[in-house]
């Protein structure tokens, strides 16, 4: 994606998906509702990537990196949109979509919960609520998450269930 400057965007974003289980448990996958300006905010960095993280059961005030999805500006899933909503894309099954399939350690768990805590102070105290769930990512606080994604085993984020 090339920025409204033409050139290629360093940008990522932060998303804590507070439900992630359920959510793909019931195929809920390829979409996140949005406030309409952060929408618009995280649209004109023109990101790459959107990092997931959440809550681990049994571990308040902490964090798990879940995944790496494909941002995408157009759904390639269908979408049942709300009226005054705004939507995140991504897509599911792009080759660059994994999910951190040993991120629930607890040595992931603590080095996560520290670079968020660095990161994004208050988000973490406001419990990640409303925007502060959705952060953009700049620079060298992606190159820092990327180095702590590498340290981890991936899977593909999402395999759709075989047709009958």
């Amino acid at each position: 994606m090339l920025s409204r400057q033409g050139w290629k965007a360093d940008m990522d974003v932060f998303f804590y998906w507070k439900d992630f289980n359920e959510d793909l448990k019931a195929g809920r996958v390829g979409s996140f509702r949005s406030n309409r300006d952060k929408l618009a905010e995280l649209k004109d960095g023109a990101p790459d990537n959107i990092w997931l993280f959440k809550t681990p059961k049994g571990h308040k005030g902490r964090v798990q990196l879940l995944a790496r999805l494909r941002w995408t500006d157009t759904p390639v899933k269908p979408v049942v949109r709300e009226p005054d909503q705004s939507y995140i894309f991504y897509d599911p099954e792009h080759a660059s979509s994994v999910r951190f399939s040993d991120s629930a350690t607890e040595g992931a768990i603590d080095a996560a919960s520290a670079w968020v805590r660095l990161h994004f102070p208050t988000a973490v105290r406001s419990n990640f609520q409303g925007e502060n769930g959705q952060q953009a990512l700049r620079g060298p606080m992606i190159k820092e998450l990327e180095r702590l994604a590498n340290s981890l085993s991936t899977e593909p984020f999402y395999t759709p269930p075989p047709k009958p």
